[in-house]
């Protein structure tokens, strides 16, 4: 699901209606443990304490009808300590936890529980992004 901020972002300069703030040139995947919201509130990330950083996105195809996926694995940081459950991932324009604009989130296929030791990944194909939400 798209937020509010990045549909009304991707809308005004796609359309040159509102340019400013222009669109992301960098994306970071994140993680959250409880649900977001499309006003961006509610989200909840892993304690970087424990290891937690958002990952650049890198690698991602071609569109193809309007979706996107990673085309290699993206892999979080080992966890120095629990995450706990992980039901959610989030994308943000800003790589410091705590710190930008969340533009995008959805539902794992299934939850993580995240002990220490765990490194997360997503195999390549199975991020599927969209500015359209689906």
């Amino acid at each position: 699901m798209n937020t509010t901020y990045f549909k009304n972002c991707v809308a005004g300069n796609v359309f040159q209606a509102k340019t400013t703030p222009a669109l992301p040139t960098e994306y970071y995947i994140g993680l959250s443990s409880t649900p977001p919201a499309a006003d961006g509130t509610g989200v909840t990330e892993p304690s970087t304490g424990a290891g937690y950083a958002r990952v650049k996105l890198e690698s991602l195809s071609e569109p193809v009808d309007g979706v996107t996926s990673n085309t290699d694995r993206i892999s979080f940081n080992e966890s120095t300590a629990a995450w706990g459950t992980i039901p959610y991932f989030v994308v943000y324009d800003s790589a410091a936890v705590g710190e930008g604009n969340l533009l995008m989130f959805e539902a794992l296929d299934v939850q993580r529980s995240i002990e220490q030791g765990t490194i997360l990944s997503f195999k390549p194909g199975t991020l599927v992004l969209s500015v359209c939400d689906m």
